[in-house]
């Protein structure tokens, strides 16, 4: 099935949900990751995570009565790639994880516990820390004299630490975050995203500020030489 499928022309979420499921051979080997990947990570654009999963409940169900035993295992092989490929879709989505846990608890009343091993969605570690968007509370805080230069630091030292700080803000941003953006324009009730834009505006007029704080032509010449010694 994921073989016959007409990328150009454009499939239907459910062409793309069969093709791949059809992906996974019965031992649970993909033959078409890269498709697989896309569509769990590109489908909220086209459908919510929860309804996704009911879809493959339903699929699943219907196999069962068709007698399709091929079948219900692909699902369940899907389901688990869909698990440990993106497991904080799964921890911060109480629905789908409903979803999930609906499907592994017919499994397991089936008796069916060859495919329920398959689903191990209470394995899945909390996210919720990488959500969390530090507060600031500057009462009962000391002043302290703060430096915004950086003169001391190599362009590798200084690259690696702005390196740091653009990963640890990655972590933090789930598609959900892109979606919201895309879909009302804005960061609003975003703050996951309204921080990270900040934080790079910040480091863009600490790069200004760094330049201007220099009086003449040569030394400020300096300064955008060393930043872009940074940015190789």
């Amino acid at each position: 099935m994921a073989g016959t499928l007409d990328l150009d022309k454009g499939c239907t979420v459910e062409e793309l949900l069969r093709g791949c499921i059809e992906a996974f051979d019965d031992s649970g080997k993909v033959r078409d990751p890269q498709l697989v990947r896309m569509f769990l990570m590109m489908h909220p654009w086209y459908i919510p995570s929860s309804q996704l999963a009911a879809k493959l409940l339903h699929i699943y169900q219907q196999s069962r009565k068709d007698n399709s035993n091929s079948l219900q295992v692909k699902t369940c092989h899907l389901v688990r790639y869909w698990i440990s490929a993106f497991p904080a879709e799964f921890d911060l989505n109480p629905e789908l994880a409903e979803q999930i846990k609906e499907l592994k608890a017919l499994l397991d009343q089936e008796g069916n516990l060859r495919h329920s091993s398959l689903i191990d969605i209470d394995s899945v570690p909390t996210y919720k820390w990488k959500r969390q968007v530090t507060q600031r509370n500057p009462v009962g805080q000391k002043k302290r004299k703060m430096s915004l230069l950086f003169d001391h630091l190599e362009p590798m030292e200084l690259a690696e630490h702005l390196t740091y700080l653009e990963y640890r803000s990655f972590c933090k941003i789930l598609f959900q975050d892109y979606h919201s953006f895309v879909t009302h324009g804005c960061t609003v009730d975003n703050p996951v995203l309204e921080r990270f834009i900040s934080l790079f505006n910040s480091v863009s007029q600490w790069v200004q500020l760094m330049i201007l704080s220099k009086p003449t032509a040569p030394q400020r010449a300096l300064v955008i030489t060393h930043f872009v010694h940074v940015a190789e």
